[in-house]
């Protein structure tokens, strides 16, 4: 949980308002997160709120004792909310008492009597007055002038770290049951999953020979046992029967249970509003392990006492009867007579409390599982009955193995045996016929319980047969496991969309699973989602929305139905087929698991009609009958195979197989070859090809949240008054400045040429380009040719804006007009009209690093354009190799004229062409500009100005399209940027090639890979087949190496070294023999 505290400090500001300062100072220091009311209490707000709240988020309570601090209101009211929440305190001794001198310093006009009136009150000491409870707890002394302040501070960091990991929880759990309760206690502020299973274990833990840091809070406990109680279905393990005038040890009692980590049904916490009070008591105490019946007159003549005890008897429920108030043993029925009392009445000191309560624990932990499972095997009994013997309800597979062999065992005891309805509901069962699918698996989160409840029951009485887990999993079975068999078994997937559901990862894995077995997802909409989040399984599916017919459940719930009733025989055949597939898979593709005769005739059928239909049949079920079908023709496939193996024989020809030696000088040669012919840049434009098209499938990545691009439409430029030539008017631009300006953006780049001085009538313009230091602007340097002269002259920057903040736009192009690199700096050019020696893509990224990093920012330029490293952060860039004359002599590069600067490959933020404008966020100046309020899409992010207008000829050739599929300006000055931030801030690779001899090995890897070939094999067919498939391997490696590391190694090389070797080497091997090569 986030924003939590180690310590809180609470003082008197009169006497220890210094060292309180010093403490927090050097607790910061050493990387502590500390609550201080001189630095956490913002203006205008109630003080003491921010203090309680501080209080509640801290896992330490410090007390710094000094005679203010002890008679002050504020830090005993601090003292008791640390006590009401457990905390752990940790008192400091800092000042005993004060002298007569510092109390007349304090008040000067004070006399010799208020001074005596002043100690009589015991407000000159620290010790009369102190609260009894920091009395009791071992302090640490921090007396100034007597104590030795860094041993101190040692003794003070070394209790912060005894038991630090449970304190933490302590306080985590704290918060989020707080916030359970400030929510009326709803169920979706639980904890589920491995978070509540912490909170389980934490809340068991014992500490021995030690006293423990400190308690868990009734809240604490009622919080996680509720969440227990959640997971499991509202079960419970102990069910409180009470009269109302012993309603103060029921709750003594409840708090014990809960302490000890057991979940309790009572009549105050656990009936709903709205629901018959008899028929909520009745299921309590179906669903429950125990009934403890508080005995005393009141309770003996209560009816509503009796009718628990009562039905409880009926349902053989284990009763264990307290004796809370003294009562005539006559008063009290024969059937609780038999059973064996705890007697809380003859309690006279706290140990005797504690040794009723410690045998309480003992008989609830005793045959703790048998109950346990008594409850649920009865709870799914009586569902069954209630719903006309439903088989929907029956049980199946594991749990209904498990119930068999409970059943066995249960009658063998004395005591608490199952029920009638209990051995009818497993025999019952047991008739079912086997394999019998089921036909929705629910899935949803833990938040959403109660409707998935809701969900179940009304799937159930329409006769489908569901997995729910908190009715299908067993106790002590692998959770994981179970989940997965019953997504497999069961024909349809139904998810219940909501906020918790969607970011739930257990339901993601779950989804997940289902679209890997091709089953037909149904999603329903609980409540309201951004359709961005959800799963990408799941943005397919056309949801039913739950909340039409004003939440009408029953009015939504019949289009689900029909839904679920659509293609069932498809659906049925689905699973089975999937369930044999998958038992196959797992017998390690035994024979004897397959299709046969009919069954098999039928599976084809439906696998050839499967294809147009929804789920389509997965690969493991095309691979069991395709085996299915290989198995039945086993003879006359076997027979074909033995007459196709005579024909190859005769017409394979064996050559004469060629020395080792042969092969590595051979290859060695055809390595210095090909190094020799990329050398000379003749594969070049191939290298640059086959770069492109690895680079376009790549799979597509994550938006860059950082940025926002304002673009300026075709619309947007017709729609501006005043243009006079411009793409973007000043008005339109000091409009758009301006608005910007209120929504705190962390940095604006201008993506446009502002060769000109601002209008007269906009001095606003002028002032906010002068005095912005977050706004960059860009010029253009000039453009020169291979021998160094101008052949095109540049654009100056915007007169207004400061030089720091310009930056040159220039890209590099390649050879065939593609924008692979990324030029960072050029040496200055005073001649130029724009001498800006850095990128306008490197200031921004430079500046926003320094915002983000602060002191921690590292910048160091390269002393030369050729090879060193860049260092900008903690990430070294490192610049494309390239000679004395501008050429690079790197990867694919080879001798192509670079322009001169410091240039990296770019790796540009992947996307498929389908989602091209979804990789940075974008919207038009007339949205920006039209509506009120854009903090949420502006604040904090990078927003860069430009022209997106095909108009404005601002379009650029890149790896993922040319033509059509250019890439605007803008966006590749967002590109630039974001390549530079994500290595740095998010650990995003950097592209890199090999040194010239690391892609000659490489490249001669391959080499001898295609001679070993040719001295392997020596049939023709073998031959062609092993060559066709290392061929195709280069590839595939490359593209492995470009996707997991970044990497860009020798293609093109590769294949042709790997086919000259082979060919050469066969050549030979037939002129050794003196036949003719055979073309293949």
């Amino acid at each position: 949980m986030k924003n939590l505290f180690d310590a809180f400090i609470s003082y008197g500001r009169a006497d220890s308002k210094a060292f309180a300062t010093k403490l927090h100072q050097r607790l910061t220091e050493l990387g502590l997160k500390v609550w201080f009311d001189q630095n956490d209490i913002p203006l205008a707000v109630d003080f003491q709120d921010q203090i309680d709240d501080g209080i509640q988020k801290t896992d330490n309570f410090l007390f710094i004792i000094a005679p203010h601090s002890i008679n002050s209101s504020y830090c005993h009211k601090e003292i008791e909310l640390a006590l009401k929440h457990n905390k752990r305190i940790i008192p400091l001794l800092h000042v005993e008492e004060i002298s007569r001198e510092t109390w007349q310093q304090r008040n000067p006009d004070h006399t010799e009597a208020d001074w005596q009136a002043y100690q009589a009150q015991g407000r000159h000491s620290s010790f009369p007055n102190m609260h009894p409870e920091i009395s009791k707890i071992n302090w640490v002394y921090f007396r100034e002038g007597i104590d030795d302040f860094p041993q101190s501070l040692a003794g003070l960091l070394e209790t912060f770290k005894r038991h630090q990991d449970y304190v933490h929880q302590h306080t985590s759990f704290l918060n989020q049951a707080l916030e359970w309760e400030r929510h009326q206690q709803q169920r979706r502020y639980l904890l589920i999953g491995e978070e509540r299973i912490e909170a389980q274990a934490w809340l068991k833990r014992k500490f021995k020979d030690e006293q423990p840091p400190c308690q868990p809070t009734d809240l604490h406990c009622e919080f996680i046992c509720e969440s227990i109680k959640n997971a499991n279905n509202l079960m419970s393990e102990v069910f409180l029967s009470y009269a109302e005038k012993d309603k103060v040890l029921m709750e003594k009692i409840r708090h014990l249970l809960m302490r000890e980590s057991l979940t309790v049904w009572t009549n105050n916490t656990d009936i709903e509003t709205g629901e018959a009070f008899e028929e909520s008591i009745k299921r309590g105490i179906e669903e429950t392990d125990n009934l403890i019946y508080l005995i005393s007159s009141d309770a003996l003549q209560s009816v509503y006492c009796q009718l628990e005890i009562d039905y409880a008897f009926s349902l053989n429920k284990r009763i264990i009867p307290l004796l809370v108030r003294e009562t005539p043993l006559e008063e009290i029925p024969w059937e609780l007579r038999s059973l064996q009392f705890i007697n809380f009445t003859d309690n006279q000191t706290q140990a005797d409390y504690s040794d009723d309560t410690d045998k309480l624990i003992k008989v609830l932990r005793q045959d703790a599982a048998y109950y346990q499972e008594h409850k649920i095997l009865l709870s799914k009994a009586l569902k069954w009955e209630r719903q006309h013997h439903n088989p929907s309800i029956l049980l199946r597979g594991y749990n209904l193995r498990y119930a068999q062999a409970w059943l066995k065992v249960a009658k063998k005891r004395t005591q608490h045996l199952p029920i009638p309805l209990q051995e009818e509901f497993i025999t019952q069962s047991l008739l079912q016929p086997p394999g019998v699918s089921l036909d929705v698996f629910v899935s949803y989160s833990r938040a959403d319980s109660d409707f998935a409840r809701q969900l179940n029951d009304a799937l159930q009485i329409q006769g489908k047969r569901t997995w729910f887990d908190q009715e299908s999993i067993a106790s002590g079975t692998d959770f994981q496991q179970e989940i997965y068999r019953g997504i497999e078994s069961s024909d349809n997937f139904l998810f219940v969309i909501s906020p918790s559901s969607i970011s739930s990862p257990y339901c993601s894995g779950e989804v997940e699973y289902a679209q890997k077995l091709n089953k037909r997802i149904i999603t329903i909409l609980h409540r309201p989602v951004q359709i961005k989040e959800l799963h990408p399984g799941l943005a397919s599916v056309q949801w039913i929305d739950f909340n039409q017919y004003e939440g009408d459940f029953y009015a939504n719930f019949k289009e689900l139905i029909r839904t679920l009733d659509t293609d069932l025989d498809h659906l049925r055949s689905h699973t089975r087929l999937l369930l044999r597939a998958i038992e196959w898979e797992q017998q390690e593709h035994d024979n004897s698991f397959l299709l046969r005769e009919r069954d098999l005739e039928a599976s084809e059928r439906w696998l050839q009609q499967g294809v147009n239909k929804d789920p389509r049949p997965t690969e493991l079920q095309s691979q069991y009958i395709s085996a299915s079908q290989k198995l039945r023709q086993k003879v006359q496939a076997l027979e074909e195979s033995y007459q196709q193996a005579e024909e190859d024989l005769k017409r394979a020809v064996i050559y004469h197989q060629p020395k080792l030696l042969n092969v590595f000088v051979i290859s060695m040669v055809v390595t210095i070859l090909v190094g020799i012919i990329r050398f000379l840049g003749i594969l070049q434009p191939l290298e640059l090809e086959a770069y492109d098209q690895l680079m376009r499938r790549r799979p597509s990545e994550k938006p860059d949240d950082r940025f926002l691009i304002v673009e300026v439409t075709e619309d947007d430029i017709q729609a501006q008054a005043n243009r006079q030539g411009k793409s973007l008017s000043d008005s339109s631009l000091n409009r758009l400045l301006e608005k910007l300006e209120q929504y705190q953006p962390r940095l604006i780049g201008l993506d446009l040429y502002r060769d000109f001085e601002v209008e007269k009538n906009q001095p606003n313009l002028a002032a906010r380009l002068r005095q912005n230091d977050r706004l960059f602007a860009l010029c253009k340097r000039d453009e020169l040719n291979e021998q160094g002269k101008v052949i095109g002259r540049g654009v100056p920057p915007p007169p207004e804006v400061s030089l720091k903040r310009i930056g040159f736009s220039d890209v590099v192009k390649d050879e065939d007009g593609v924008v692979r690199r990324q030029l960072l700096v050029q040496a200055k050019d005073d001649g130029s009209e724009c001498t800006s020696p850095y990128a306008f893509s490197l200031l921004l990224a430079k500046r926003y690093l320094e915002i983000e990093l602060g002191e921690n920012f590292q910048y160091q330029e390269p002393n030369k354009f050729t090879d060193d490293n860049f260092l900008i952060g903690n990430t070294a860039f490192k610049g494309l190799e390239m000679l004395q004359d501008n050429l690079l002599l790197k990867g694919g590069y080879q001798f192509m004229y670079a322009n001169g600067g410091y240039q990296v490959l770019l790796n540009y933020r992947s996307y498929q062409e389908d989602d091209a404008r979804d990789i940075f966020k974008r919207v038009s100046l007339e949205e920006i500009l039209n509506n009120p309020n854009q903090a949420e899409l502006v604040k904090n992010r990078i927003v860069l100005i430009g022209v997106t207008a095909p108009s404005a000829n601002d379009y650029w050739s890149i790896p993922y399209g040319t033509g059509d599929l250019e890439m605007s300006g803008v966006v590749l000055q967002a590109q630039m940027v974001s390549h530079i931030l994500s290595a740095v801030l998010d650990g995003r690779q950097l592209l890199w090639t090999w040194s010239q001899t690391g892609e000659l090995f490489w490249i001669w890897s391959w080499a001898l890979l295609g001679g070993l070939i040719a001295w392997k094999f020596q049939r023709r067919l073998d031959l062609g087949l092993v060559t066709v498939i290392a061929i195709a391997g280069v590839p595939i490696i490359c593209f492995v190496f470009l996707t997991q590391t970044a990497g860009w190694v020798p293609l093109i090389p590769s294949v042709l070294a790997l086919v000259v070797t082979r060919g050469s080497l066969f050549y030979f091997a037939f002129r050794s023999k003196n036949q003719p090569p055979v073309v293949i």
